[in-house]
């Protein structure tokens, strides 16, 4: 029983790189207590938020209109609050983008800093 298989003994077990040629940065082990977690070193993306409420706007605009088409309907249910829905939907979303916008302005004319990551990963122990 030399194989480590006794109670007791540890085998350390090496994690292979599952993107040795991909370009990703290299994986790391660490290791908590008696677990060890594996983690690789990324960046946050640089996430503006633009593109999310333009599209969230968006869709509340294409449901405007598909339920403009069925207004008669929606008169006949009483459903008719569904439209203010989607105006207010649309207002808010503009409302998002113009605040995107101003965000976006002022982390320009904010100086560079340097990007805090945890050395754990995402779980950010």
């Amino acid at each position: 029983m030399t194989d480590g298989s006794r109670k007791g003994t540890k085998r350390s077990k090496r994690v292979p790189d599952p993107d040795r040629w991909g370009g990703r940065p290299p994986i790391e082990s660490i290791e908590i207590r008696s677990k060890t977690y594996v983690t690789a070193t990324v960046q946050p993306l640089d996430v503006t938020g633009v593109r999310t409420t333009a599209v969230g706007t968006l869709l509340w605009v294409v449901t405007l209109v598909v339920l403009l088409i069925f207004r008669s309907t929606l008169e006949e249910h009483d459903r008719e609050w569904w439209l203010w829905t989607c105006g207010a939907g649309i207002a808010l979303g503009l409302l998002g983008l113009e605040y995107c916008r101003r965000r976006i302005q002022r982390l320009k004319k904010a100086p560079d800093r340097e990007v805090e990551t945890s050395p754990f990963g995402a779980a950010g122990l």
